[in-house]
């Protein structure tokens, strides 16, 4: 299975199935949706390190040197955001560009092309990803929003 089929999936179908690496993640991501700002955060602006449990599920994923995260919020109400996935890259099987920021906002899915960025600190299993200033589209009518910033630090991300 390939590795963005491998992330896709366990994002579609967290909490009950994640990836056998459960990093600690810190950040936090902003989209501006209908004039409304919409944010997901760990906790202390960003800098609290959650890990998958009651609370959060998180993965990373450096298989194939295709690096990528995920953050969902997880049996905590309905909030309006919900899940943030970045991939540095993504393409469908067919070889195709695949959206590599993907989100939930209200219950609906947006994804956008953007320009992710994954910065491998001094051991390699630490990566910040950020990315900012992206349209995103409701996969069905095109709905607009706007990533205005996205910014994570993953401790431990390891191939699987």
């Amino acid at each position: 299975m390939s590795s963005m089929r491998r992330t896709l999936l366990v994002m579609l179908s967290l909490p009950a199935m994640a990836c056998e690496n459960y990093p600690d993640i810190a950040g936090k991501a902003s989209i501006l949706l209908d004039d409304e700002t919409l944010v997901l955060d760990t906790g202390d602006d960003g800098q609290r390190f959650v890990k998958t449990g009651e609370r959060w599920s998180t993965a990373c994923d450096t298989d194939d040197g295709e690096l990528s995260m995920m953050l969902e919020r997880a049996r905590d109400g309905d909030p309006p955001l919900k899940v943030i996935a970045l991939f540095v890259s993504k393409e469908r099987e067919n070889g195709e560009l695949a959206p590599n920021v993907i989100t939930e906002l209200k219950k609906q899915r947006y994804g956008g092309f953007c320009d992710v960025v994954a910065t491998v600190g001094g051991d390699p299993r630490d990566v910040e990803f950020s990315a900012a200033d992206c349209e995103l589209l409701r996969a069905f009518d095109g709905h607009r929003a706007w990533l205005v910033s996205a910014s994570f630090h993953v401790k431990e991300c390891e191939n699987e």
